[in-house]
């Protein structure tokens, strides 16, 4: 699977669902995570990167999806390389996706936190 799959599968489940219930998705190997019971007040997208350092993924490979804004999805993936990312948002129309060059929210490719 690449991030295209992946953001496609993504949508297909905000196409049923919409974003406002997208609980973070994390994908590890053969291991899906959805990311479940965050505080309230706690961002998804902090919840997301607390998860993939608790699970020691931080140098890993793996996928994930996250809402990002009212109406908003942003997924990646992410490797030694570093991360790429895409974002799907919701329109009066539809779905967009388009790519992103960076995000600013994500702050696991800055420290040796990894």
């Amino acid at each position: 699977m690449d991030l295209q799959e992946f953001t496609h599968l993504t949508l297909a489940i905000l196409q049923d669902q919409g974003t406002a219930t997208y609980a973070p998705t994390l994908i590890a190997g053969e291991t899906v995570q959805v990311i479940q019971g965050i505080p309230a007040g706690l961002d998804h997208r902090e919840a997301l990167q607390e998860t993939v350092l608790r699970l020691g993924l931080g140098r890993g490979e793996f996928f994930f999806g996250v809402r990002s804004g009212p109406g908003e999805v942003t997924t990646g993936y992410h490797d030694a390389e570093g991360t790429r990312f895409q974002r799907i948002s919701e329109m009066r129309q539809g779905f967009v996706i388009s790519d992103l060059e960076d995000c600013a929210w994500w702050t696991l490719d800055q420290g040796p936190e990894q």
